[in-house]
């Protein structure tokens, strides 16, 4: 019997070296679902999801050889917490409502991360952020974090850049972001200078149906307009935005502005209080999943799809200080 007492604890022993914790403390979260979840190359899985209790909350994972990022999600978060394991401890702490100020405590592989980020949030500059971000990607390129790092960044690089970094990925990494580096090449060129706009049906602030093919070629030149009311660049932006419908609307420019809010109220307000005098505003009111950005590979916002009358994508992600002259440019 004590034989059998010494076996069975030197298996539990061994069961819980093969294991371990994700612990949630997050204020202002008692009662609300939370979820770990994980890329299975290009889908998004969830491993586990649990009801918060105390503001506390524990996934116990089996260690694998595969060191993924893995995911955190809330409930009221409009996107999950990212973060490496690397089969060790994690402890994540903070205010839920507080999304960039919570802490997470984990692996080396982690750290390098928090470093890596807290730097590349000083970089104003996009040349150098550009430099920045390519040169610890090269570095990290045989673990998870290098691609990781150049699908967040995506935006800065050239589709030249980012087949060529893809291409010097080990085969054997396991990394869903390989995956989403390859379908993200794929579909950006779908809105590519010369390609033809992609048709769209979404809700108005008045709750009536806008269908882009129907309005196609009512303007000169159209510009497709992404931003949201809790987006401070894009705030930033609108009044420059503004100026360029006052001179421009009688010359043949229209603007449509989708949405990326998840607050009707927010959204409808900050038109009101941003003066977007222009009629066509839409949004599913579902944030970052908008439909309408899915289909025109939206990863950032302010962004813009500039279309001509004919349907036509003459160019994008216009910087908001070039507009104007861009837009004379065109309708000369």
């Amino acid at each position: 019997m004590k034989k059998l007492f010494v076996a069975l604890m030197v298996i539990l022993a061994m069961t819980s070296c093969n294991s371990f914790k994700i612990k949630v403390n997050l204020d202002n979260s008692n009662g609300k679902t939370v979820s770990l979840q994980r890329y299975n190359k290009d889908q998004l899985e969830t491993l586990q999801t649990v009801v918060v209790k105390n503001n506390k909350a524990v996934f116990k994972v089996k260690e694998n050889d595969n060191l993924d990022a893995y995911m955190i999600m809330l409930n009221g978060w409009r996107r999950p917490l990212t973060f490496f394991a690397d089969n060790q401890d994690v402890m994540i702490s903070g205010d839920c409502q507080k999304y960039n100020e919570i802490k997470i405590e984990a692996s080396e592989s982690q750290q390098n991360l928090d470093n890596f980020m807290k730097k590349a949030a000083e970089i104003e500059n996009d040349e150098d952020l550009y430099y920045f971000v390519l040169d610890f990607a090269k570095y990290n390129v045989e673990n998870p974090l290098g691609i990781y790092v150049m699908y967040r960044y995506k935006w800065l690089f050239p589709e030249y850049d980012l087949k060529m970094y893809l291409g010097n990925v080990p085969k054997e990494l396991v990394s869903g972001y390989k995956d989403l580096v390859y379908n993200y090449l794929l579909a950006v060129r779908r809105t590519n200078p010369g390609q033809k706009y992609i048709d769209f049906t979404q809700k108005t602030v008045d709750g009536d149906d806008f269908t882009l093919s129907q309005f196609i070629g009512q303007a000169k030149v159209v510009i497709l307009d992404f931003w949201a009311s809790w987006c401070p660049d894009c705030r930033k932006a609108n009044p420059a935005l503004v100026e360029v419908y006052k001179k421009f609307n009688n010359k043949g420019l229209d603007i449509v502005s989708v949405s990326l809010d998840t607050d009707a109220t927010a959204w409808k307000n900050a038109i009101e209080k941003d003066n977007l005098n222009w009629k066509n505003h839409v949004s599913d009111l579902k944030g970052w999943d908008n439909a309408v950005a899915q289909k025109y590979t939206i990863v950032f916002i302010p962004q813009n799809i500039i279309i001509d009358q004919d349907g036509k994508i003459i160019e994008k992600n216009v910087p908001m200080e070039k507009m104007e002259a861009y837009i004379e440019s065109v309708l000369k």
